[in-house]
């Protein structure tokens, strides 16, 4: 029975509103009405709203509408820069097309996103930029004099892992703030006070949660206050929540800083040889002691790494050298504006480092991250629904989160324990697509577990005819680097379909070739499950290899799991398979993207039929038809057999 919508937004989102004559091949969706009309009672009562909205619904105009018309300053943060984008250049546009008086909207990126003009300055001649560098920082500064945002998404030749960004962009640790030179010019700056002048920000959950941990500190706020704060994708919520609210410190770090004050020395004291002498050792001693951890793991506990003899005594050698820096740069900080700040980020790097030295509190965890050449140790909660709490609570905004994935079998106990929002209200809108008649689950039934050796061979084995059946056009997407690789060399002896493969080109480009090139079939691991929007036959099949279980030897998981344990709770009930069914859900959600999509969904891990659980995830998939046999494949693409 149809709800009688009263609030302007839904009826705006009517097919007698405005906006069908700004926005082409608009149709009224009733579950966009609805979310419209959730989020106006929200702002209007100052509640907390969560809100999952199935594929199709059109939850962007859902969740803009009700902001666009009420007179409240808002943030809308997306979990990505793309989406960010998405957002700013074409969902705003048509509201502001739309209604009689249009908002003022900034968006604001990270300061990472955002050219230094006095870091760009400084690298000319950097012994550090090699000439292939220098090549694209004079381009660089061809282009500084034109640009009037500055942000480095308009240089097209620089890609985000650019090894040339660190020399041309700043950080909060080597940011001179108003003592800078090029202060009165700066981009950072310029967005900053855009965005505190505008009616509506739009950020990404990365940045939205660096402010709120500065504003935690007591430092100067990124964004401005709001009276309405959107989390769209805000399943991606609990992880950066996560990471936020821990403290960390990195290789990286040290060695950048180690660098920038060397540099600060020659230029402010060279009279200063033993702080250049410490700074050179410093250096070499987080290399040594990157070098003394080897593990196949790049997620690992820092106790159970401090207890061998050789790394524990690194560490107390990083430690030292910190605190014998500090003391220099205690006596050096007035001979220049570099030392000085050099001084301000050696105190931070000490008092963090510190933390590492000891033992982690009962509620945290410690653990380190590795890369190649890179470290990077955390001290993180175990819960942090405390924290995220008060800061929903202390802030006097209404909050709204959504995404298509965020309850299981439509309960949201999950995602509101995890942040502790168990007061906050819900809304639950199914996808207004018609996944009986447009999509097709198929379980193949594999006799063999998803851990035996021979477990990518079975998988593609059974993945080929339904390959064939629909010729290719197919998404094989798997829970980890090790199956994606196997996988990748499996198929191409068989050579019958163009494959693209996740980590052999950038990621927009694999995406891009996959678009135009007839029978692809991509391959890839997590950047694949979810923010892809590949509509029509292009994309008809999407193969999933396992059930997304977080590995329970992660640090973080694994305190996690430790502490519902103590307390006598199923952590497998409890973390690892709502967990799961998100992903699961993202996965499965690259399939139907439109109204005339048809497809198939494959997934080979035969626990969802042979456990207890997999009533869980089948309940909180789309509505399709399920089959165990290739012929019913065979048929949803060629009905004629």
């Amino acid at each position: 029975m149809r709800k009688d919508l009263k609030s302007p937004a839904a009826r705006l989102l009517s097919q007698n509103g405005d906006i069908r004559e700004h926005l082409s091949g608009f149709s009224e969706r009733l579950e966009q009405q609805l979310m419209a009309e959730e989020v106006t009672n929200a702002i209007d009562r100052g509640e907390v709203l969560i809100c999952e909205a199935g594929t199709g619904t059109g939850k962007t105009l859902g969740y803009l509408t009700p902001i666009f018309l009420s007179n409240k300053k808002s943030i809308v943060s997306t979990a990505t820069k793309a989406l960010q984008d998405q957002l700013y250049y074409r969902d705003i546009p048509v509201l502001n097309n739309t209604i009689t008086s249009p908002k003022n909207v900034a968006l604001l990126k990270g300061r990472q996103n955002y050219l230094c003009i006095y870091r760009m300055g400084k690298s000319f001649g950097d012994p550090r930029v090699d000439a292939e560098n220098q090549r694209l920082l004079g381009n660089t500064s061809k282009w500084a004099e034109q640009t009037l945002t500055g942000d480095l998404d308009e240089l097209k030749i620089l890609e985000d892992g650019s090894s040339i960004r660190p020399f041309i962009t700043s950080t909060t640790d080597n940011c001179l703030g108003a003592d800078c030179p090029s202060f009165s010019g700066c981009h950072v700056v310029k967005a900053r006070k855009e965005a505190a002048a505008a009616d509506v920000v739009v950020v990404n959950h990365h940045l939205l949660f660096a402010d709120i941990e500065l504003k935690e500190g007591g430092f100067a706020e990124l964004l401005p206050d709001a009276d309405i704060v959107i989390l769209d994708e805000a399943h991606k919520v609990p992880d950066v929540a996560s990471l936020f609210f821990s403290r960390s410190i990195s290789a990286r770090q040290i060695s950048m800083f180690c660098q920038d004050c060397k540099q600060a020395v020659q230029k402010e004291a060279p009279d200063m040889l033993t702080l250049t002498s410490d700074l050179e050792k410093l250096e070499q001693c987080q290399r040594s002691l990157r070098a003394q951890i080897k593990s196949k793991s790049s997620r690992l506990t820092w106790e159970s790494l401090k207890q061998s003899n050789e790394i524990s005594e690194k560490v107390g050698d990083v430690g030292r050298l910190l605190r014998k820096i500090g003391e220099q740069l205690e006596i050096a900080e007035e001979r220049g504006i570099e030392l000085a700040h050099c001084y301000v980020r050696v105190i931070n790097l000490k008092d963090k480092w510190i933390v590492f030295e000891n033992q982690a509190t009962s509620d945290h965890v410690h653990w380190v991250e590795l890369a190649s050449y890179n470290f990077t140790l955390f001290d993180t909660p175990i819960n942090v629904a405390k924290e995220f709490f008060a800061v929903v609570e202390n802030s006097d905004a209404t909050w709204i989160m959504t995404s298509a994935t965020l309850a299981v079998k439509g309960d949201f106990s999950y995602f509101k324990n995890y942040l502790g929002l168990q007061s906050a209200k819900e809304c639950f809108l199914e996808s207004p697509f018609d996944y009986q008649g447009q999509a097709l689950l198929y379980l193949p039934g594999l006799k063999i577990a998803p851990s035996d050796f021979d477990y990518e061979k079975r998988l593609i084995e059974a993945a080929l005819p339904v390959l064939e059946a629909s010729e290719g056009r197919a998404f094989f997407l798997f829970t980890s680097y090790r199956s994606l690789h196997i996988a990748a060399s499996i198929m191409r002896t068989y050579d019958h379909y163009p494959l693209l493969v996740q980590g052999e080109a950038p990621r927009n480009q694999i995406l891009k070739s996959y678009q135009s090139t007839p029978k692809a079939v991509l391959l890839g691991t997590s950047s694949f499950w979810e923010g892809i929007d590949v509509r029509g036959s292009q994309l008809s099949v999407v193969i999933i290899d396992k059930l997304p279980f977080m590995p329970p030897t992660d640090p973080v998981i694994e305190a996690r799991i430790t502490r519902l344990t103590e307390v006598g709770e199923n952590a497998f009930e409890k973390i690892q398979i709502p967990h799961a069914v998100t992903v699961l859900k993202q996965g499965a959600g690259r399939l139907i993207r439109d109204f005339k999509d048809r497809g198939v969904l494959m997934l080979g891990d035969n626990r969802i039929e042979t456990r207890a659980y997999g009533e869980t995830f089948l309940e909180s998939l789309p509505p399709m038809r399920i089959t165990n046999d290739i012929e019913d494949v065979q048929i949803f693409f060629d009905p004629s057999r």
